[in-house]
């Protein structure tokens, strides 16, 4: 399926490249462009066959979203944003996904994992009230997931969740003018007391969910969305190096070195998501050195991009072009993403080398 997908994709890449400047200047991925991503199926690589989808394997979408990338990070950026949060439906109860999906199959979803909102009980179900900010693809997509707390009675804090909220009850305010990926459209979101019933609210999959669920749902919940922050910076890295080999005063040297860097990194994520794959399979919970080795080579991935992306700047010299402005200040924007905190991952990493307790494997 995801072999299908890409033979859709890639003529339309030329385009999406041609358009990458004015993306850029005019802050917004065209919706024609969404519209073209969907009907070759790039939103679908992660949802649920039952609904449509292609249920593939993680590794292939994200070689998907890495050419898309190629061509314009914010497009790349945006299609690893509205598909990944297709496989976060799928962890919702069932009646959840058919009144997303059922009439809709290609209905997109947005997400905004800050706890920045407030669930009140009210009845069976909630209220939901607050504000979030860099909702990646807002105005592409028909649905919301929204991190929040809920709150008891006497104002206090009882349990973290999510919330599933349809476009009529949330409100979009444009606040995204970043120095880069200037696409994708993170702008603010407000809801005010929208209705939420229980089975829009979800927290973690439970041990007795996860045996009814396939091997791609039962993955570690971080797992994809932090790789989805990583894969598009991956594939512009190798958009840009193929694009300026000949304006580098000494290509062959540099080339070779950041080359080799990001194939490193494509079969490391590639082993590490077997590796976690193979957990998932046979029911297993991957443990915490397979978690942060996970977790390093994808943080390493992002750090090795940039660093190509840079030594090609050195090496074009005065003969810089905008793509690798553009490029630069998309990676300096992605360097701030929860997901390319590459201190906090690795001293976490060396802290469980020298036998310290690491209290969070998500970072």
């Amino acid at each position: 399926m995801a072999e299908g997908v890409l033979a859709a994709v890639r003529p339309l890449l030329p385009a999406i490249a041609a358009a990458a400047d004015r993306v850029d200047r005019d802050g917004a991925v065209a919706s024609d462009t969404v519209t073209d991503l969907r009907d070759a199926g790039v939103f679908a690589l992660l949802q649920p066959e039952r609904f449509g989808g292609h249920q593939t394997d993680p590794d292939k979408y994200l070689g998907v979203v890495a050419e898309i990338s190629a061509a314009c990070t914010s497009t790349g950026w945006l299609a690893a944003a509205l598909a990944v949060n297709s496989w976060h439906l799928a962890l919702f109860d069932i009646a959840a996904q058919h009144e997303v999906w059922g009439e809709d199959p290609g209905a997109l979803i947005c997400s905004a994992y800050a706890p920045t909102g407030r669930l009140e009980r009210a009845g069976d179900g909630f209220r939901l009230s607050g504000r979030w900010s860099r909702c990646a693809g807002v105005e592409h997509a028909s649905w919301l997931i929204a991190g929040a707390l809920v709150v008891g009675a006497d104002g206090a804090a009882e349990d973290f969740t999510v919330a599933l909220v349809p476009r009529e009850h949330y409100t979009v305010e444009p606040t995204w003018n970043s120095l880069g990926l200037r696409g994708i459209g993170a702008h603010d979101v407000v809801v005010s007391g929208a209705p939420v019933p229980a089975q829009h609210c979800f927290g973690w999959v439970s041990e007795a969910q996860r045996t009814t669920l396939a091997p791609l749902y039962r993955l570690p919940q971080p797992t994809l969305y932090t790789h989805a922050g990583t894969a598009p910076l991956l594939g512009a890295a190798a958009g840009v190096l193929d694009a300026h080999r000949d304006q580098m005063s000494n290509p062959l040297g540099v080339l070779a070195m950041a080359a080799a860097g990001l194939e490193v990194s494509t079969l490391q994520i590639h082993r590490n998501l077997a590796d976690l794959g193979e957990c998932a399979r046979s029911g297993a919970i991957p443990d915490a050195e397979l978690m942060l080795r996970a977790r390093r080579d994808q943080v390493l991935t992002f750090e090795r991009a940039m660093q190509a992306v840079k030594r090609c700047i050195e090496q074009a010299g005065a003969a810089a072009d905008a793509r690798l402005d553009r490029v630069w200040r998309d990676m300096q924007t992605a360097r701030l993403h929860a997901a390319n905190d590459v201190e906090r991952v690795l001293t976490a990493v060396g802290q469980f080398a020298f036998g310290l307790p690491v209290d969070d494997l998500i970072l």
